[in-house]
């Protein structure tokens, strides 16, 4: 869904103390991030199929966040001393419900921050912002309730910091009924989450004295990259529910990597395609992008010709079609 009506991305500056650190120096987090994230309540089922499940590195979160500024946002990633993420997405069949958490870590408690702050203004300049979630107890953080309506979902969202790791922990439902839900995880989280999972004296800020400069810093917002996830999973429910969605489309390819050659994403079982917000019926739709036969009767989804709804008879495709590869 234009990675969830894709995120309205604003340009800030911050000015930061910290400069990028290189791959050789990179810390490893103790506990492992892999063992910081708080199960979901009974009845959820882990998805193991989706982009965020397990390890991504600043890369992968870049460029499922906005390919045109995956660049960027790497960039500032890295700048803020990005060492490595971890992510996990469960489903809940009975009530339509998916829960996203993850977790990245950062070299030092500034650098956690620094992020914490450009995902809240990226966050509150998207359009599918509703207004705030608050929560007690936890600090620094914020929250945001958010609407889907192209997919008439709901979401509420918080991000936190603790010690130098940022934790993000959503849940996305058909329903406006979630937020107690994602508030009392996200308190388990914070309360469970390590101090710290680099010890603070090694934190770049309390190491060595170093120079400040200024870094240009995106507002680059979370749900981008991770609660896409749990808006797509909870689609897959209701729309398997009614016949009209295999579990193969759970991941959502086309909602968070590029699209093939000829600009069209089709699911697994080839009953659909992908417009960038939701799926579509490709027994009723032609995707706008597709290739036509030249009498525009066929479509080309990039396996084999389809025929275009309420077109007529097809014929058939001249000598030059299908286009070679």
């Amino acid at each position: 869904m234009s990675r969830v009506n894709r995120l309205i991305y604003a340009l800030a500056i911050s000015f930061l103390a910290l400069g990028p650190l290189t791959a050789a120096a990179a810390p490893i987090p103790s506990p492992g991030l892999d063992t910081v994230l708080v199960a979901p309540p009974s009845g959820y089922t882990e998805l193991t199929s989706t982009s965020f499940h397990g390890s991504f590195t600043a890369h992968d979160y870049a460029v499922a966040s906005d390919e045109a500024q995956a660049t960027e946002i790497e960039k500032t990633l890295n700048h803020d001393g990005f060492v490595d993420g971890y992510g996990k997405t469960w489903i809940d069949k009975a009530s339509s419900r998916a829960m996203v958490e993850a977790v990245i870590a950062f070299t030092g408690g500034r650098g956690a921050k620094d992020w914490l702050t450009a995902a809240e203004a990226g966050d509150k300049s998207d359009p599918t912002y509703v207004r705030a979630d608050t929560i007690t107890g936890v600090n620094p953080y914020y929250g945001g309730h958010f609407k889907y309506s192209s997919s008439n979902t709901v979401g509420d969202v918080f991000s936190f910091v603790k010690g130098n790791d940022v934790f993000i922990v959503g849940v996305v439902s058909t329903k406006d009924d979630v937020l107690s839900l994602a508030t009392t995880q996200t308190k388990t989280q914070f309360d469970q989450a390590p101090g710290q999972t680099i010890p603070s004296s090694q934190w770049p800020e309390n190491a060595s004295k170093t120079v400040a400069g200024s870094f240009p810093l995106l507002a680059v917002g979370i749900i981008g990259a991770l609660i896409v996830v749990a808006v797509v999973a909870v689609l897959a429910l209701t729309m398997r529910r009614r016949g009209g969605m295999t579990p193969a489309m759970v991941a959502a390819p086309g909602a968070m990597g590029s699209p093939p050659a000829g600009g069209v994403q089709m699911s697994t079982d080839g009953k659909y395609w992908w417009d960038g917000q939701n799926w579509r019926d490709a027994a009723t739709e032609t995707p706008p992008s597709a290739q036509r036969s030249s009498d525009g009767a066929l479509w080309w989804d990039g396996q084999n010709w389809r025929t275009v709804p309420h077109a007529g008879p097809p014929q058939q495709p001249q000598q030059e079609w299908p286009p070679t590869s």
